[in-house]
C-alpha cells in the first residue's frame, strides 16, 4: 500500500494533482489486512480522505491475486456511474503499473434497465407506437442491429416507449426466445459471469437476496459504499410497499370500460371476455371500496397509521382476487397473438405479487413485521399505501450478508456515534470484524460552527418566527449562497414564507420544485438560496463559493411515532434497552453529520455551519452531537458570528 498510496508512490504518477493522504493510506492498509485475515471491517473516512480508491485498489488486488470475484455496491445509480466512469479507470491504471495485470469490470443495473428484443419486435409489428415515438424506434432498432450492451441510460426515450420494450422476468422466455443470442440482457449477464468486479447499488445487493441469489453471479468480497444507508435500503427491499394505483393501472392495462385496446378487448371468445371484464370491474370497485375504507377507519385525519391485526373488511377483496388468478388460466389460452401475451403474462406477474402482499396485510402474516398505512398530505386515493417490512434485519443480515461472503467491508463518511460503532454493528448484525475511525484531512478552522443561544426549542410556538429571523441574519451576511436543511415540509413552507419579508434573495425549495429542479436552478442563480429535507442531507457536492452557509434548522430526529420506527422502538423496550438513547439519538446524530458535512467538501472550502435548534447546547444529549464532528471556530451569538473574517 505504501508503494501505491505513499508520497513517492504509484498515485502520484497517475494523478497529477495527487496530495498524499496518511488517512488514505491507513484505510487501504486496513482493508488489505481485513482481506487477507478473511475478517469483515468497517471504516469510516471523513470527507476528502478519498476513500473509493483506497478500497477499491486493495480490494482489487487481492481478489487477482487470489482468484476472488469482487462485488462493490454503493447506493444510487449516479454513484454507480461515478465510481466505473471515474474511480476504476484510476484504479485500473495503477494496478497493471504495478503488477502488469488488467482486470475486468462491469455495470450491474436491475432488469428493467435493459430492452428485450422479442418485446421490441411484438410493439414494432403491431404498430403500438405513436409517430413522435418514430425516431426512437429508430435508434433503438440501429441499437439492436450493433450487437451492443445497451441500458436505458444510453439513450433518451420516453418513459412510455420504455415501459413498453424493457425487459420483464415474468415474459422472458430465455432458451426458447428467438432473440436468445443477441439478447442485451442475457449477454450483459454473461459479461458479469467473466468479470473481476461487479459495480451494483445497495437496491440490486439486496433484492438479489430477496430473489434466492439468482439474478447476479456469485462473488466472494463485498464492499458497501455510503453503507450509513444499508439499513433503511434492506429493511424496505425485504418488504413491500402497495397503493391502489399500482393494481389499478394494471388492471386497467387487463380492461377498461370503454377501451376495447386492452388484453381482455381482444380476446375472440366472447363469453370469456364478458367474465373477465365483469370480474375486473368487480375487483377495481371493490379495491376502491377497500382503500377508500381504510382511509375512513383507519387515517381520518393522520397520514400514518400502524395496523396492529388482520383487517376485517378485506376478506372479499382476497377472495375475488384469488378468483381472477383462477381464471387467467382459461384467459392464457386464448391469447394467440405474441404481443398480447407477452403484455398480459407482465400483468398477471406484477398482480400475482400485489396479491401476496395484500393478503399479507389484511391477515397480518409475517410474523416480525409491521405494517402502516400513509398518505402524503392531501387525500387523493392514490396516495394512500400499504406497508410492510421486517421491524428489525440484523439477523437477516448476518445470516445472508455477514456470515455469508468471505470478507463484507462497510465504508461510509457517516457511521460512528460519538467515536464508535456500536449503534452501527448491532443494527446490521455484524460479526468477525475490525473497525477503523478516520477524519477528514480537511481544516475545519475554515469553518464557523454557529450554535443558537438566541433562538427558542422547536415546541415553542414562537420556534419558526425565531428560527426564521436567525437564518435571515446567516444568509445576508453570507450574501447568499446558503442551504437550508429541514426535517418536514411543513417546517420548511413556514420558513420559506417568512423569509420572503427578511432576505432580498431568490429561493428554490424541494416540495414546491422536484429536489434535481430545485437543486439546478440554485447553482445557475448565484447569491440563492436552497431549502430541502431528507434528501438533501447527503449526496449533495456544491464545493468552493457554491454553498457559504449550511443552515440546519432541527437536530435531524425520526419521528417517533411513525410506525416503522415505532416498531423499532419497541423491540428495543422489549430487549430492556432505552429506545431514545440506543436508537433515536444514534440514528439523529448519523444524519447530522451528514447535514454537517454539506460544507466542507474540499481543502479550500470555508463558510458557516449553523444549528438554530438550541437544544444541541440545552439538553445533556446535545454534546453527543458535538463531539461526534470535527472542530471548528465556534460561536454562540450572531454578532459573534459576524465578527469573525472567512
Amino acid at each position: 500500500m505504501v508503494e501505491i498510496f505513499g508520497e513517492g508512490g504509484v498515485l502520484r504518477e497517475v494523478l497529477p494533482r495527487y496530495e498524499f493522504r496518511t488517512e488514505q493510506l491507513s484505510m487501504a492498509d486496513f482493508v488489505m489486512e481485513r482481506l487477507w485475515e478473511r475478517e469483515n471491517g468497517i471504516v469510516e473516512a471523513g470527507t476528502g480522505v478519498g476513500k473509493t480508491l483506497a478500497y477499491l485498489i486493495p480490494a482489487i488486488l487481492y481478489c487477482k491475486e487470489n482468484g476472488k470475484k469482487l462485488a462493490v455496491s454503493t447506493e444510487t445509480k449516479a454513484l454507480q456511474k461515478q465510481i466505473i466512469d471515474k474511480d476504476i479507470p484510476l484504479a485500473a491504471e495503477v494496478v497493471q503499473r504495478l503488477t502488469g495485470d488488467r482486470f475486468t469490470y462491469e455495470l450491474c443495473l436491475g432488469s428493467g434497465n435493459y430492452p428485450c428484443r422479442r418485446r421490441f419486435e411484438a410493439l414494432v409489428a403491431a404498430g403500438r407506437f405513436s409517430a413522435g415515438q418514430r425516431g426512437s424506434i429508430e435508434t433503438l432498432q440501429e441499437l439492436f442491429r450493433s450487437g451492443r450492451i445497451f441500458n436505458r441510460f444510453d439513450l433518451s426515450v420516453d418513459s412510455d416507449l420504455w415501459k413498453s420494450v424493457s425487459r420483464e422476468p415474468e415474459v422472458c422466455i430465455f432458451y426458447r426466445c428467438p432473440y436468445q443470442a443477441e439478447c442485451v440482457f442475457q449477454n450483459a449477464r454473461r459479461r458479469w459471469a467473466d468479470a473481476d468486479l461487479l459495480v451494483m447499488n445497495h437496491y440490486l445487493f439486496f433484492t438479489n437476496i430477496t430473489t434466492g441469489r439468482t439474478y447476479l453471479p456469485q462473488f466472494d468480497i463485498v464492499v458497501f459504499d455510503e453503507a450509513h444507508s444499508l439499513e433503511d435500503i434492506a429493511s424496505a427491499q425485504f418488504g413491500f410497499d402497495l397503493s391502489a394505483s399500482q393494481i389499478l393501472e394494471s388492471l386497467g392495462a387487463l380492461h377498461r370500460k370503454n377501451r376495447r385496446n386492452t388484453i381482455v378487448g381482444r380476446l375472440s371468445d366472447s363469453s370469456l371476455r364478458k367474465r373477465a371484464s365483469t370480474m375486473i370491474t368487480d375487483i377495481a370497485e371493490q379495491l376502491h371500496s377497500f382503500f377508500e375504507k381504510l382511509r375512513a377507519e383507519y387515517l381520518s385525519s393522520r397520514g400514518s397509521i400502524r395496523l396492529r391485526e388482520r383487517i376485517e373488511f378485506g376478506d372479499e377483496l382476497a377472495q375475488e382476487m384469488k378468483q381472477l388468478f383462477d381464471l387467467f388460466d382459461e384467459v392464457a389460452e386464448h391469447i394467440d397473438d405474441e404481443s398480447t401475451k407477452i403484455e398480459f403474462e407482465i400483468l398477471r406477474g406484477k398482480l400475482f405479487m400485489y396479491f401476496q402482499n395484500l393478503t399479507s396485510a389484511i391477515y397480518y402474516e409475517r410474523e416480525h413485521y409491521v405494517y402502516w398505512l400513509e398518505r402524503t398530505e392531501d387525500t387523493l386515493l392514490s396516495d394512500i399505501h400499504l406497508k410492510g417490512q421486517p421491524i428489525d434485519v440484523a439477523d437477516s443480515l448476518q445470516k445472508e450478508v455477514n456470515s455469508f461472503y468471505q470478507s463484507v467491508q462497510y465504508c461510509s463518511a457517516t457511521m460512528a456515534v460519538n467515536g464508535e460503532f456500536s449503534f452501527f454493528e448491532n443494527r446490521l448484525g455484524l460479526c468477525r470484524h475490525r473497525s477503523l475511525l478516520l477524519s477528514s484531512p480537511f481544516d475545519y478552522q475554515k469553518a464557523v460552527l454557529y450554535m443558537s443561544r438566541d433562538g427558542r426549542e422547536p415546541g415553542d410556538p414562537l420556534y419558526v418566527e425565531s428560527a426564521s429571523k436567525l437564518a435571515a441574519h446567516i444568509i445576508n451576511h453570507l450574501a447568499g449562497n446558503c442551504l437550508l436543511l429541514f426535517t418536514s415540509y411543513r417546517m420548511l413552507n413556514e420558513v420559506r414564507e417568512q423569509l420572503g419579508e427578511l432576505i432580498p434573495f431568490p429561493v428554490y425549495a424541494q416540495g414546491k420544485l422536484a429536489a434535481q429542479e430545485a437543486l439546478r436552478r440554485y447553482i445557475a442563480d448565484d447569491g440563492s438560496i436552497l431549502m430541502g429535507t431528507h434528501s438533501f442531507w447527503q449526496g449533495i457536492d456544491l464545493p468552493g463559493d457554491l454553498l457559504r452557509g449550511v443552515i440546519l434548522m432541527r437536530l435531524p430526529f425520526s419521528v417517533p411515532d411513525r410506525p416503522d420506527i415505532e416498531a423499532k422502538m419497541e423491540r428495543l423496550e422489549q430487549q430492556g434497552l432505552s429506545p431514545f438513547y440506543h436508537y433515536q439519538i444514534p440514528a439523529a446524530i448519523i444524519r447530522f453529520k451528514q447535514g454537517f458535512g454539506r460544507l466542507i467538501r474540499s481543502s479550500q472550502d470555508r463558510g458557516v455551519i449553523a444549528v438554530l435548534d438550541s437544544r444541541i447546547l440545552t439538553k445533556p444529549y446535545g454534546k453527543l452531537f458535538i463531539e461526534s464532528i470535527p472542530q471548528c471556530r465556534t460561536v454562540f451569538t450572531i454578532e459573534e458570528m459576524k465578527s469573525i473574517e472567512l
